[in-house]
């Protein structure tokens, strides 16, 4: 069963970012992660990935564009530390 991962679009009432010390969140949201998530993560068309998935049976699918996400940082670090 495929279901669309859009959780993360909504602010969660007590994430990290509301207890952190501003310069330290400032210092995040100039990191590469935050452009990850904005131009990246947020850009990952989850519904390629429905034929993958039995419509009628089996549990729901972990969401695709974490693992997509994943991937494609694991490959980014494989090719610095060559």
């Amino acid at each position: 069963m495929f279901r669309k991962n859009d959780g993360h679009l909504q602010n969660n009432l007590f994430n990290s970012l509301n207890g952190m010390d501003s310069r330290l969140a400032h210092k995040l949201q100039k990191s590469w992660a935050a452009r990850f998530y904005e131009h990246v993560f947020c850009e990952i068309d989850e519904s390629l990935f429905v034929p993958l998935y039995a419509s009628n049976n089996g549990r729901p699918n972990f969401p695709v564009n974490i693992f997509i996400g994943l991937e494609l940082i694991k490959h980014l670090l494989k090719r610095i530390h060559r």
